[in-house]
Formats: structure tokens, sequence, C-alpha cells
């Protein structure tokens, strides 16, 4: 009985950490850094973030693309919206003229 009572105290879905978000991203976590960093650009862009750190850009946005909120066709169309200097291209507008 008591295996009962201990197996009822622990919850059955535990707040994920960000190392087993990205363990188990569906579409790998190799896929997952890139378009994170992509998003922080993109976040970091947004006038609502300009009072956060980078740290905590990065967060946020490995929050949203582990979640399942952003997708590499939702981040490359925030990125193409409002590009700036080119750094979302890696600079590749500047030097192609």
């Amino acid at each position: 009985m008591s295996k009962k009572a201990d197996a009822s105290k622990t919850p059955k879905e535990e707040p994920k950490t960000l190392e087993e978000m990205i363990l188990n991203f569906p579409a790998g976590k190799y896929s997952a850094i890139p378009l994170a960093a992509l998003w922080a650009k993109v976040l970091r862009r947004k006038e609502e973030h300009r009072h956060l750190t980078q740290n905590e850009i990065l967060d946020l946005a490995l929050k949203d693309v582990l979640g399942g909120e952003i997708t590499w066709r939702d981040a490359k169309k925030f990125a193409a919206a409002a590009p700036e200097n080119g750094e979302i291209n890696n600079g590749a507008e500047k030097h192609a003229g």
C-alpha cells in the first residue's frame, strides 16, 4: 500500500528542463539550436524585448522553439518581414552588390 501512496504523491507531468526539451525535440536537437538562434534575432528587434538581456532573449527563444510555438517557416517569415542591416542573412545583402 505504501507504493501506491508514494506513486500518488509524484506528479504525473513534471516541468521539463531545457535540456530535456532539446533532447526530445521532434525535429532533432541539431535543428533546434539554429532555429532558436534565428528566433532570438527576431525577438531582439521587437520593442517589447529591448529591456531583456541576451541570455533572457535566448532563453525565451529556446522555450518558444522547443515548446512548438515557432517553426522554421514562422521564424523565416518574421525574419524576412523586418531585416536589420542584413543581420538575419549573415550579411549577404551587404556583399551582394
